[in-house]
């Protein structure tokens, strides 16, 4: 079967910008990337690289890591764009769990990268060893081998609800599915331009926003790193026709001082996924008639259900109804399913749903039920079959799209010498949906404690997972079952937050 659909685009597209990178000053074609990847697939199939060998990138969002996606296709090669976010220990697990045979990167992302083996990094992207092999103005021609549909494409990694990092599995027909049930939910076309500013390592990014518009042919402007008034600064150059952005990008973006509703004015939708909506930055759109909808998916189900604009209006909280080719259903813990109103974990069923883990069978087996992959996510649906999301099941906190397990967190703080006890929560932020806390008790009174364990943690975590505040307690509150009263804790942390002003509503 033929699944190299970058050359059939190529062959089909007329000439015109498919990447467009303000940052390089560069743009190319669907002919050029088409090109460049064969080249790329060439120069690798003589240093080796063969089916189902795995090509690993670490870079901020660059033409490179579609290079690297479509020559991996023509090869049959597995693509791994790797979350630069991490600290150096997290991503070496990352690596090692992988296998990756070679790692493209970007040079100032080195830093990161002292924990992995050195023979593994082969090159990097902006070098002119690099330009020289993939650029355009030479075609070395290749034979793009045969896959099929089953064939592994893609690992993204999460820590899913375990904290042990998990390979999420994508085959070549999985991605074609997801490509199809987002055009049919909200159709783009070959004139359509978009801005890609959610990193292309997540799969908002990756699966949901660059594939389907490349897919259908459109045009794509990359932000390098997200930066909010540099993106009010795009949206306003290259009034993007749609928009798939995380509620805490909104939100600094409508804070920023060069925010202009006009910006937004071609936009025939903007719709917001990857954590819970924030209500303060509903309210203010709505306000300037700007729709704004939610989606739903995770890295294993990269797009499960979106909201209607109209409906969105009327039920700002919900996720909407399940999107085309794909079922859910929400169960208690006996596995039946529940009614409308009751509470229960999502499952979801699709063709664009992964397979499973990477060399991870007994927990693949355990996330599935009767072909249902289980989300960890509470959930409840109303008389009307609309979907909210009430809360993570295993407590995982969601702080701008990326999530952080409260245990990897106090496993990290316990073992400083001022800790005697500590509990992780989520608070309530208005531009994170939530952020990372931690109530604890010290060994000694100190009145640095804040510091050095901020301090302490910025060793051993990636930035997202560092608390931003603390709550200093003489003893733990317990509940009914002498547990950590999380509940009392987390209204404790809240009432802070709003003392300190962290919970300022938007102007």
């Amino acid at each position: 079967m033929n699944y190299d659909w970058i050359k059939t685009r190529a062959n089909f597209e007329e000439e015109k910008p498919a990447i467009i990178d303000p940052a390089k000053g560069t743009e190319w074609t669907y002919q050029q990337l088409n090109i460049r990847a064969e080249n790329l697939a060439s120069y690798l199939g003589e240093q080796g690289i063969k089916r189902g060998d795995i090509l690993g990138i670490f870079a901020p969002n660059d033409v490179a890591i579609l290079d690297i996606l479509f020559a991996s296709i023509k090869l049959g090669a597995v693509f791994l764009p790797i979350n630069w976010r991490l600290n150096p220990e997290e991503i070496s697990t990352v690596v090692d769990d992988s296998g990756v045979k070679k790692i493209f990167y970007e040079t100032k992302h080195l830093s990161s990268l002292t924990k992995v083996d050195e023979s593994l990094l082969y090159m990097d992207i902006n070098s002119s060893e690099y330009n020289s092999i993939v650029d355009p103005s030479h075609h070395n021609i290749f034979e793009s081998v045969e896959l099929q549909g089953d064939d592994l494409a893609s690992l993204l990694y999460t820590s899913g609800t375990t904290g042990v990092p998990k390979g999420v599995m994508f085959s070549h027909d999985s991605f074609v599915s997801n490509g199809i049930i987002l055009n049919h939910t909200h159709p783009t076309y070959p004139t359509d331009l978009t801005i890609v500013a959610l990193p292309l390592f997540h799969v908002f990014g990756f699966n949901d926003l660059t594939i389907p518009a490349l897919f259908n042919g459109g045009t794509l402007v990359l932000q390098r790193y997200f930066n909010a008034e540099e993106l009010n600064n795009l949206m306003m150059e290259y009034k993007p026709d749609y928009m798939l952005l995380i509620p805490t990008m909104l939100y600094a973006m409508l804070v920023a001082d060069n925010f202009n509703p006009a910006a937004y004015q071609s936009t025939r939708y903007l719709i917001q996924g990857g954590s819970p909506p924030l209500p303060a930055v509903q309210a203010k759109l709505l306000d300037m008639n700007i729709d704004l909808i939610n989606g739903y998916g995770l890295t294993e189900a990269p797009i499960v259900s979106v909201n209607t604009v109209n409906n969105s209006k009327i039920k700002p909280k919900s996720i909407g109804h399940p999107v085309i080719f794909s079922d859910i259903r929400i169960f208690d813990d006996d596995f039946n399913e529940v009614g409308p109103g009751e509470i229960g974990e999502l499952g979801v069923r699709g063709n664009n749903v992964t397979p499973g883990y990477w060399n991870k069978p007994e927990i693949t087996t355990k996330s599935f039920h009767d072909d249902f992959f289980l989300t960890g996510d509470l959930a409840k649906i109303d008389e009307d079959g609309d979907i909210y999301i009430v809360d993570r099941k295993k407590e995982m906190i969601i702080t701008g799209g990326e999530n952080v397990l409260p245990s990897e967190v106090e496993a990290v703080l316990s073992e400083h010498p001022l800790v005697a006890q500590c509990v992780v929560i989520g608070f309530t932020s208005p531009k994170y949906g939530e952020s990372v806390s931690a109530a604890v008790v010290l060994t000694e009174d100190d009145a640095d404690f804040e510091a050095k364990l901020d301090s302490y943690a910025r060793e051993k975590l990636g930035s997202y997972k560092i608390p931003r505040m603390y709550l200093n307690i003489n003893h733990m509150p317990l509940n009914s079952t002498s547990k950590p009263d999380k509940l009392a804790l987390q209204e404790r942390m809240n009432e802070k937050a709003k003392k300190l002003h962290q919970e300022d509503e938007l102007a």
